[in-house]
């Protein structure tokens, strides 16, 4: 999920900025000395090296919560260089444990936990954490505000989520995608529609060629019902070459055909076989006759319709090739489509179709078949008295 992800590279962002240097000269004169070569080993990257002289300088400190607390911070934080958050969760636990600790460490303890726990997923006690460090820092980050909005939303208070992040995005020079990305989403879990789709087509105005800006305000629209909203969307951006899959194509011919313009959809979905675009298959083809005959043009269907059932022989489309027919009154070809529907089988009731057969081939003077089909429908007990009384007729 995109917001997880934003969410881990917080963790190391908020560790590496973390590093307690001032701090460090109120701790005692031995302990200040070991971290100050603590952070000449951590400038080299030789994180090994500086945790192992923690781990020496913990237990000297045991007795003086500060130093301890302190202590506990420089191995969280070189435990995550060394991507072992299960170790810096633990040092910062041991240094919160504390009850005499300054309010000021104690806060930026916290605000490491948070941050280390949203890393695991620990959503509610992050958010704990977090709420404890704001409560005391009076000049936090928009970066740091981002990080207590996200373990609010992944706790569900969205409330206090959109207090937050708004306060984020007022503070910060150049407040990152993600930020606005989260805001919205907010706005619409509450169903703010109108604040949310500001939020969004304001994204759009500032990355205009961002595809998935564009896919996720179709579906704005679409969840909204204002179809031909999501619609002018979707085709703004393949206007603009950003889209150009089958899925796309798809969905844009079933929103012509939604928002009742299936012509429409129909030309374009034309368009895009003859172009290669889109596969010139069975199925493709059946769903381009159906918004043909949708669009009332039925010459275009009769010959779409035709073609698909000839690519992949299927009962269903040969009967709905003869309905068409027969409808027209074009007995002859609607025969031939309701012999060719129960030659290939297929149908949900097969006898109804040899009735229609028998009706289209009396029509077109061809007795023998009329005579053949009728007796087989005759064996309905739904359609016996109808065809029955069209073979009295022959006899």
């Amino acid at each position: 999920m995109m917001m997880r992800h934003a969410a881990v590279a917080l963790v190391i962002a908020a560790s590496l900025l973390l590093t307690p240097v001032a701090q460090a000269q109120s701790v005692s004169r031995s302990t200040y000395k070991v971290l100050q070569q603590v952070q000449l080993l951590q400038e080299e990257e030789r994180f090994e090296e500086a945790l192992a002289e923690l781990e020496l300088l913990l237990n000297k400190t045991r007795d003086d919560p500060y130093d301890f607390a302190v202590t506990n911070q420089y191995i969280a934080h070189t435990s995550v260089q060394l991507n072992d958050n299960k170790r810096a969760r633990s040092a910062l636990e041991a240094g919160l444990a504390s009850t005499e600790l300054p309010p000021d460490i104690r806060a930026d303890l916290n605000l490491f936990y948070g941050t280390v726990l949203l890393g695991e997923e620990e959503y509610e006690l992050a958010r704990a954490a977090l709420e404890d460090w704001f409560a005391v820092d009076e000049f936090p980050s928009a970066s740091q505000i981002f990080t207590l909005s996200y373990a609010n939303y992944m706790s569900g208070d969205l409330a206090r989520t959109e207090i937050l992040i708004a306060r984020a995005l007022g503070t910060a020079e150049k407040p990152r995608d993600t930020w606005y990305q989260l805001y919205y989403r907010v706005l619409f879990e509450q169903k703010k529609f109108e604040a949310a789709e500001i939020v969004l087509l304001g994204m759009i105005s500032r990355y205009p060629t961002r595809e998935q800006l564009w896919r996720t305000l179709a579906s704005h629209y679409m969840q909204l019902e204002r179809s031909t909203d999501a619609l002018a969307a979707i085709m703004i951006a393949y206007n603009i070459g950003l889209i150009d899959g089958e899925k796309d194509f798809q969905q844009i011919v079933s929103l012509y055909n939604y928002i009742d313009i299936p012509e429409k959809g129909a030309r374009m979905l034309q368009q895009w076989i003859e172009e290669d675009q889109l596969p010139g298959d069975a199925e493709t083809l059946k769903q381009l006759g159906s918004l043909w005959l949708l669009a009332r043009e039925r010459e275009s269907a009769k010959g779409v319709l035709r073609q698909a059932a000839t690519l992949a022989p299927d009962g269903r489309t040969f009967e709905l090739l003869g309905g068409i027919y027969f409808e027209d009154e074009d007995w002859d070809q609607a025969l031939r489509a309701y012999q060719d529907a129960l030659n290939v089988g297929g149908l949900e009731e097969p006898l109804r179709i040899s009735l229609l057969a028998g009706i289209s081939a009396y029509r077109a003077g061809r007795m023998e078949d009329a005579r053949i089909s009728l007796q087989a429908a005759a064996r309905s007990d739904e359609y016996r008295s109808q065809a029955e009384s069209l073979l009295r007729k022959l006899n």
